[in-house]
């Protein structure tokens, strides 16, 4: 066992994780780390807590939690309160602050004087990038943010001066991004030295490699990252494999003044050396003359590159904890239980349409859905020319089918669900096409689950400028006015009942009443903030729903939670209280559940148990980071995949993860509101 690993064995109650980036790593919510020194002794104050507040705010905004990594009184840190921060800020220059190298932390800890904290004031010791990696993976912490990193001093291969950057680099599987090497290093023989310790090294989108403030080195990278995934799915096959060592991710810096730093940096080596400057102190003074020489484009650069760091390493986290997430529950995992005499999905796509839909009221199912079907008609201007109002402009026109309702049912379908849909179409083609097609995809109709409107199907038409903006739209949803509603008998057997807010207020009541009565959990989505927050005022709907699907503004609505007054250091707390609000007013005598989605920062799971005195607890499932084509189907796909893993045995943070991976599909698709491919 390592020296650490003892001291951390031996002083178990020195090791302080903060509360919050406990919750973290506990949920699986992505946590990067943040190293000290950068605070502490990389810049001037009040620039370094400038700095600080402004990459944990880059990473909240991703869905990632920061910890700051240092070592306070003896004690190994993971997460500083904001105050601790602004003191680690002040130390620096008030030397009660100390770099803290991986070879000092069992020293630290054991209250051992070193050369460097003998005076009684040093209280803080800021950790560098060796030490930085040790802690966050003892935290189990598996993605680090940094500037830049250590590597052969130029002249090393005389001096033997290099880095333990490199060296814990080859030792602690920790993914480290940062903008390169050190440009005041041998770049070439740093990669070389990596390239023997067998660490995994690769440029940020660039084929050739970073130098700090410059992203030319003249030195060509060993391997090139285009995206988050393939960091994560490298990090990931790595750990498979039991390789012990860490990862670096070097991110180029296109900060325009990176051309004068580097030739500032270059006077600056020279001087050291003239000055007889040696080992850990060359840095910090390198840092200082060229800042002087530079009037300051050196910090504004060094800022610039730990922020930009800060977007890509987020980015990195959230897809290793997508990652590991998929590990565990992918869609090929969750299989539908094979029934004696039950119908494949490939048997029912050989089927004629025709002989799907029944006229009589016979079918079964064990899910139910009602709600809208719209045809969705886009017309989006050519992105080659400006848009011109009053006139005929080139361009394409989309069409396909949509609705909440419909949207659901055809992801329950494509899974092989089979679900019974309540629905009303107008007597034209377009509502039987809606039909036929459903049917093409595994979802049942009856003569008694179709209506049958006057005049044309519910029909949604939108305007698009070149930019695609919205310029205007038009919906008529008339057709809608006459979906049915299934009676107790009718629901007799069914076990979910999926309800959208297309359909009137007097049918989303009665029906979920009738649900309730059957025996069946109700499901509800919402398909705008107006209708979310009407239907949710009425106690005699909303007692009757077991799992709830809104996104952020349609949660605000149903709760009514003002966010106005809120003050913590999560981002998501107003969202949880709502959460919390709503759960309070859905079913009491059994289990109840609230799916909140948000974009790029994931999705929320709020759950309570049964009974008025039970508590809530809530899960965040941080969003893979891709590259959306199409978000117009994607909550409808999480919904619908959600109900399919339910139904086949999954518990609700499984289900979340399962419907997560399947709305993926969706977002990538173009061509309609739900992917094929599910």
């Amino acid at each position: 066992m390592s020296p650490l690993r003892n001291a951390i064995s031996a002083v178990g109650s020195k090791v302080k994780v903060l509360p919050e980036v406990a919750r973290a790593l506990e949920t699986g919510r992505p946590v990067v780390a943040l190293e000290s020194t950068i605070v502490a002794h990389g810049m001037p104050y009040p620039q370094n807590i400038e700095l600080a507040k402004e990459v944990s705010s880059i990473l909240r905004e991703r869905g990632v939690i920061p910890a700051t990594i240092a070592v306070k009184d003896g004690i190994f840190r993971a997460g500083l309160e904001q105050d601790e921060l602004e003191n680690l800020a002040k130390a620096g220059e008030e030397n009660r602050a100390i770099k803290c190298s991986s070879r000092d932390l069992p020293l630290m800890a054991s209250n051992i004087t070193t050369q460097q904290s003998s005076d009684e004031t040093v209280q803080w010791g800021a950790t560098t990038v060796a030490a930085t990696m040790r802690l966050a993976h003892a935290a189990n912490i598996n993605t680090f943010v940094t500037g830049g990193t250590g590597g052969v001093h130029r002249g090393g291969e005389l001096s033997l001066d290099i880095s333990t950057d490199l060296i814990e680099l080859s030792r602690t599987p920790v993914i480290v991004v940062s903008a390169g090497v050190k440009s005041i290093l041998d770049v070439k023989r740093t990669l070389e030295v990596l390239e023997t310790f067998g660490v995994p090294v690769g440029a940020w989108q660039s084929d050739e490699f970073p130098a700090f403030f410059s992203p030319e080195s003249g030195v060509k990278t060993p391997s090139r990252f285009n995206d988050a995934m393939s960091v994560a799915r490298a990090y990931i096959s790595g750990r498979e494999l039991g390789m012990d060592s860490g990862m670096l991710v070097a991110v180029p810096n296109h900060d325009p003044a990176g051309e004068n730093v580097e030739k500032a940096i270059k006077e600056a080596l020279h001087e050291a050396e003239a000055a007889g400057i040696e080992g850990r102190d060359v840095t910090p003074f390198i840092l200082r003359t060229v800042n002087e020489k530079t009037g300051g484009d050196s910090l504004r650069s060094n800022m610039a590159l730990v922020k930009n760091n800060a977007k890509v390493g987020a980015d990195i986290a959230v897809a290793v904890s997508n990652v590991q997430s998929n590990c565990k529950t992918t869609i090929q995992s969750i299989q539908l239980p094979a029934n004696d005499g039950d119908t494949s999905l490939s048997d029912s796509e050989s089927t004629p349409a025709s002989s799907k839909y029944s006229a009589n009221d016979e079918v079964t199912s064990r899910v139910v859905c009602i709600g809208g079907s719209v045809i969705d008609i886009i017309a989006k201007s050519s992105s080659k020319e400006k848009m011109i109002i009053g006139t005929s402009n080139p361009g394409k026109v989309f069409k396909s089918d949509g609705g909440v309702g419909r949207n659901v049912a055809e992801v329950l379908g494509r899974l092989g669900d089979k679900p019974l849909f309540y629905t009303s179409i107008g007597k034209d083609d377009g509502g039987e096409g809606i039909l036929s097609r459903l049917a093409d995809c595994g979802v049942l109709t009856s003569g008694a689950s179709v209506s049958f409107a006057d005049g044309v199907s519910a029909s949604y038409v939108a305007l698009l400028d070149d930019e695609s903006d919205l310029v205007g739209g038009i919906a008529d949803m008339d057709a809608n006015q006459q979906i049915p509603t299934p009676s107790v008998e009718a629901l007799s057997g069914v076990e979910f009942v999926l309800i959208d807010s297309n359909a009137p207020s007097r049918v989303m009541i009665e029906s979920a009443s009738n649900a309730a009565k059957a025996g069946a959990s109700v499901f509800f989505e919402p398909t705008s903030v107006p209708k979310a927050k009407q239907i949710c005022e009425n106690d005699s709907f909303i007692k009757n729903v077991s799992y709830a699907f809104p996104n952020e503004d349609e949660l605000l609505a149903m709760s009514n939670t003002s966010v106005e007054g809120e003050s913590t250091t999560d981002d998501l707390e107003h969202v949880k209280h709502a959460a919390s609000n709503l759960l309070g007013r859905m079913r009491s005598d059994s289990s109840a559940h609230v799916v909140v989605t948000l974009g790029p920062r994931g999705v929320l799971l709020a759950s309570k148990s049964g009974g008025p005195d039970s508590s809530v607890e809530h899960t965040v499932f941080p969003a893979e980071a891709i590259s959306k084509v199409s978000s117009n189907g994607a909550g409808d796909t999480l919904c619908g995949a959600f109900i399919h893993a339910l139904l086949n045995g999954a518990d609700e943070k499984q289900a979340v993860r399962f419907g997560m991976k399947a709305a993926i599909l969706s977002l990538q698709y173009e061509d309609g509101a739900i992917s094929p491919y599910i």
